[in-house]
């Protein structure tokens, strides 16, 4: 494998979009499949333009959305693609697309922006870490004060299992023992939870 400036080579189509969305902040951030797509077809033309000399420097679709769901099958990425709704699509990296995009990153030039936290997420850990109702133990701390500490309604279930997903993610890119110590032993240890968290058992 070789690292020019301006593109990657590497045999695997899926392996230079994981690197395309991890170059574009998707180890804390939702990244579009369009923005995933670009990168990876500026990267390698030949792999993802069409074959046709004419053609060759149009992006071909296919093997761009192929490739996508292929990192998703090898538990690589997490999301979906929606050509018609922008707000349904997106990706991030799991834990496994994050190790071995690490592995990788040798291959790419990523800015420190996208590895590091911005001010408003090491906010919201402080902020987490910090909440009373942490101080509750065992059953005494029940979804209901989980809500509360992340000010979301216990009935948004969607939103309340991407936002700790989001945290745990941040907590690992900075390292932050204390907050993943939380998670752990109020949530991921409560059995009660995984009928509303199934998303968090899963991921995390």
């Amino acid at each position: 494998m070789t690292k020019p400036r301006d593109s990657i080579a590497h045999k695997e189509r899926h392996i230079i979009l994981l690197m395309a969305c991890y170059a574009l902040g998707g180890s804390k951030n939702s990244v579009h499949s369009e923005d995933i797509m670009n990168k990876a077809f500026q990267w390698n033309k030949e792999k993802f333009g069409w074959r046709k000399q004419t053609y060759k420097n149009y992006p071909n679709t296919l093997p761009l959305s192929q490739g996508l769901f292929k990192a998703r099958k090898y538990g690589l990425l997490k999301g979906t693609y929606d050509q018609q709704f922008l707000s349904k699509d997106g990706w991030t990296l799991t834990d496994k697309g994050l190790e071995k995009a690490e592995s990788l990153s040798s291959l790419v030039n990523i800015k420190t922006s996208k590895k590091t936290l911005s001010q408003f997420q090491r906010k919201v850990l402080s902020e987490f870490k910090k909440h009373k109702n942490f101080e509750l133990k065992g059953k005494d701390f029940t979804i209901y004060h989980l809500a509360d500490a992340l000010n979301i309604s216990v009935n948004n279930l969607p939103l309340l299992n991407s936002t700790i997903i989001k945290i745990y993610r941040w907590a690992k890119i900075s390292d932050d023992q204390k907050v993943l110590d939380l998670i752990n032993k109020n949530i991921k240890k409560q059995k009660s939870f995984k009928k509303y968290l199934k998303e968090v058992f899963t991921e995390i």
